[in-house]
């Protein structure tokens, strides 16, 4: 944890510090290694938050990009009495949860119930060599595609193909069932493709991670740099794409400096 309380403020973990958890109010020691985050844990070895995790060079550095009020705040259900430390709650009870080990699907169900209004930011450099960005593909709400149905294919070298709904009558609306339509090739619609283009591409994600495609609320994932990647549907049958999004105004819009 970044913040225990001592002498009934949160503070930032310092050398032979001593402190109280922010959660569960039971003693926590300062660990500040010359090879390790400084940060507080507690004196035994049980946790009192379950879905903690190890923080990172790059949960912290996550963060730092929010108010330190908004970090690490305990969220407490007056119903039940359960209780966990949000990575990020901002002041309209929004929380964001910064992932970056492996989760189970039914603790992502949990976690999604607890919070409600919230969203996940994902650490993708452990499988970055497994997730290839595939080519640009239109506005999903521009019209002029309306006839036209992206296909996920290594037709060409960026993975794109498309067929037209009009040329194939008996098309079903489901991925489930290998039909047989009439294949173009991008290279018929790359101009208009790029002119309507505001971030979103096909993607091939090797031995993918498939708890994330079961969240119900927004996924970006992080693969450093200046850029997130937002998990979503592309279109009503279901395809799956990526958008690009520059991480500044992430940042920017969470913290209310952007509209959209």
């Amino acid at each position: 944890m970044k913040f225990s309380i001592v002498n009934g403020n949160r503070v930032e973990a310092f050398p032979k510090g001593k402190g109280l958890c922010i959660c569960c109010n039971q003693e926590t020691v300062a660990k500040c290694g010359s090879k390790i985050i400084h940060h507080w844990a507690h004196k035994t070895l049980e946790h009192c938050d379950n879905w903690w995790e190890n923080e990172t060079e790059w949960h912290r550095k996550w963060k730092s990009y929010f108010p330190i009020e908004w970090q690490e705040v305990i969220q407490y259900d007056k119903i039940t009495g359960e209780k966990h430390i949000a990575d990020i709650k901002t002041e309209k009870d929004f929380v964001i949860e910064i992932q970056n080990s492996p989760m189970s699907i039914e603790e992502l169900k949990s976690r999604e119930k607890f919070y409600k209004k919230m969203l996940w930011i994902v650490n993708g450099e452990k499988f970055v060599k497994n997730f290839h960005i595939l080519g640009e593909l239109p506005n999903p709400r521009d019209k002029t595609f309306i006839d036209i149905a992206f296909e996920s294919t290594k037709k060409d070298h960026l993975g794109r193909g498309f067929f037209k709904y009009s040329e194939n009558p008996d098309w079903k609306s489901s991925y489930d069932e290998i039909i047989l339509v009439r294949l173009h090739d991008y290279s018929e619609i790359k101009n208009e493709v790029e002119e309507s283009y505001i971030g979103h591409h096909l993607f091939d994600w090797v031995k993918r991670r498939d708890v994330w495609f079961r969240s119900k609320t927004d996924v970006f994932i992080d693969f450093g740099g200046e850029v997130l990647w937002k998990l979503m549907k592309y279109d009503s049958k279901g395809l799956y794409c990526v958008r690009r999004i520059n991480k500044s105004y992430f940042i920017g819009k969470a913290i209310g400096q952007n509209n959209m």
